[in-house]
């Protein structure tokens, strides 16, 4: 009874951070949406035109929403062409 306890407290608690993780890439990704704008919109425009995927947080795997914002990053940052 105890192991099945612990299972559940465990399976909760990772569910718990993955949302987390989820709302973090989330919450980034606005932030730059709010401090660059224009631009922002212009590199998401680029990265949807190379392939990358909308729908930060959604449900989509963790590392493609990481790909797609660390994209838009370094676009805003000069380094895509």
């Amino acid at each position: 009874m105890h192991k099945l306890a612990i299972a559940v407290v465990v399976a909760v608690g990772i569910g718990g951070v993955a949302h987390a993780q989820q709302r973090n890439w989330r919450d980034m990704m606005n932030d730059m949406k709010a401090r660059y704008g224009q631009t922002f919109e212009q590199c998401q425009a680029l990265a949807t035109s190379r392939g990358y995927r909308l729908g930060v947080g959604g449900g989509d795997d963790d590392g493609e929403s990481r790909a797609l914002m660390m994209f838009i990053e370094g676009c805003i940052m000069g380094q895509q062409r």
